[in-house]
């Protein structure tokens, strides 16, 4: 199964609360009968993390507005049917909401360390990474995978926690990835949140950030997931 990130901002003129309105009711009806997509999900950032300096990752605004998750069984099934009439309907309505000059997509491949209990309020962190400098693409996601991941599942409060490695054919192409993964953390609240920042072992997964990715480049959204389908 093949795992699309789509990664949006908000049109220039809306509120976050209007995009998030739009998107998960009049976009998310164009979005139903597109049946090449096996499951869909929206990941809306929180709204109380929006110039919200007292909240983990709250300072200022957020690098996107959500992420939306879809599950393909193939490229080709992925390619073919994103030609259908339907499915141009759902791409150009995306310019009613959101700023497509700041649209990012990834291709991926999911790799699951814990995959624990999550529920609707679940607090749903997301971390692009970006590779560190002079790393192969092999090597970053050997690193991520063998060595960071058995440190992120030790955080506290931890109940998920999944990484998104881009695909290898996807570099080089038209399509090249817009980062080298996406981390995905669940919490079962933000006071979960806020204790694990405090932690020990998040100070293990800090310290070992510089040895594989451009922390400059780190960028964090918080968001809640509203599952839209799935078939």
């Amino acid at each position: 199964m093949i795992k699309g990130l789509f990664f949006a901002k908000r049109k220039p003129g809306l509120s976050p609360q209007e995009f998030q309105q739009y998107w998960r009711t009049i976009h998310a009806e164009i979005t139903r009968p597109l049946t090449h997509i096996r499951h869909y999900i929206q990941s809306h950032t929180l709204l109380l993390t929006y110039g919200n300096a007292e909240i983990p990752c709250g300072n200022g605004e957020p690098p996107y507005d959500g992420m939306a998750t879809m599950w393909f069984n193939s490229l080709e099934e992925r390619r073919i049917g994103n030609l259908s009439p339907a499915a141009q309907v759902a791409i150009q309505d995306q310019a009613n909401f959101t700023e497509l000059s700041a649209r990012r997509f990834l291709l991926s491949n999911e790799v699951t360390h814990k995959d624990g209990p999550i529920s609707a309020a679940s607090i749903h962190l997301v971390a692009l990474l970006t590779r560190k400098e002079g790393m192969s693409v092999a090597d970053f996601q050997r690193y991520w995978k063998e060595h960071h991941g058995p440190l992120a599942v030790r955080i506290p409060g931890l109940r998920r926690y999944v990484q998104d490695h881009a695909m290898p054919q996807s570099y080089g192409t038209r399509n090249a990835p817009l980062c080298d993964g996406v981390a995905e953390a669940w919490f079962d609240s933000l006071e979960d949140l806020k204790h694990s920042v405090e932690s020990r072992e998040i100070e293990a997964v800090r310290e070992d950030l510089p040895n594989f990715i451009e922390v400059s480049r780190l960028a964090v959204i918080l968001t809640q997931d509203i599952e839209i389908f799935r078939r």
